[in-house]
């Protein structure tokens, strides 16, 4: 199986506990072909802060050191995990001036400023009716986000039952916004963005995937991608082949990688 990997972090990320060079080697031994780094600019970051500005130093100084490492045995491409731009456009616009970006995932992490920009990992979601205030609130900064549009593919759309029902136990779903994720589904087929099936060890191929890629394919969908969202070298490659058969499963015949943020099929 041709396996790609759009969603994955290093030390450049504030959680990342490997290098760049670590990771990409990590990932040439699981059989990977293609890797695009996504490191996190939060605009609200992960203690409330707003951060304005995003310093791509780091990022292009271990990018350089992972190609020197892996020559031509992988492709190896440059993007960004951006989380949160509703925060602040302007930081958000200003981040993707950077030359050679090759792949936007755009996700949220926060909540908004009605909620104190609280990052979703410190909230106890003790209740139902906090959850759905949280979520409220989530989809009303995704519905921007997708107006905005300045992202590849939208990331981890599931992302708040990570700690709302996986972590805390919460008896929530997402079929109370069934409309409202009919509408961004559409909003991506409309103009050309793809949709992330995420694999990542903490939440294990949500079983909202398979329904959201079902609605997708029936909306017109066509783009998507797959990521792992490491964050170490020991979770490199964990569920990728499973979200990549999940989505031919679904009825999609090639997965796509953006390159100069232009998608790219890579068939199945």
């Amino acid at each position: 199986m041709l396996l790609t990997d759009t969603h994955i972090h290093s030390t450049v990320s504030f959680d990342g506990h490997n290098t760049r060079t670590e990771m990409a080697q990590a990932a040439m031994k699981k059989g990977i072909q293609t890797l695009c780094f996504t490191d996190h600019y939060d605009v609200v970051n992960e203690k409330n802060e707003l951060v304005p500005r995003y310093d791509w130093t780091p990022a292009r100084r271990e990018h350089q050191a992972a190609l020197s490492a892996v020559g031509r045995d992988m492709e190896l491409l440059y993007g960004l995990e951006l989380g949160n731009a509703p925060a602040c456009w302007e930081g958000a616009e200003a981040a993707l001036q950077e030359p050679g970006l090759d792949f936007v995932l755009g996700s949220i992490h926060n909540a908004s400023t009605a909620l104190n920009w609280q990052d979703y990992y410190y909230v106890s979601f003790d209740t139902p009716e906090l959850c759905c205030a949280y979520l409220d609130d989530y989809f009303d900064q995704l519905e921007q986000l997708m107006a905005w549009g300045n992202f590849d593919s939208l990331a981890h759309l599931p992302y708040p039952l990570r700690y709302m029902r996986d972590r805390d136990a919460q008896a929530v779903d997402l079929h109370r916004y069934d409309d409202r994720i009919d509408a961004l589904l559409r909003s991506l087929v409309e103009t050309g963005k793809a949709l992330e099936v995420n694999s990542a060890k903490k939440l294990p191929l949500m079983p909202e995937y398979r329904w959201l890629l079902e609605r997708f394919r029936a909306l017109g969908g066509e783009l998507v991608t797959v990521g792992c969202d490491a964050h170490r070298v020991s979770d490199v490659g964990v569920g990728l082949a499973e979200g990549t058969a999940l989505v031919q499963a679904c009825g999609f015949s090639y997965l796509t990688v953006f390159r100069g943020r232009k998608p790219c099929p890579v068939k199945l």
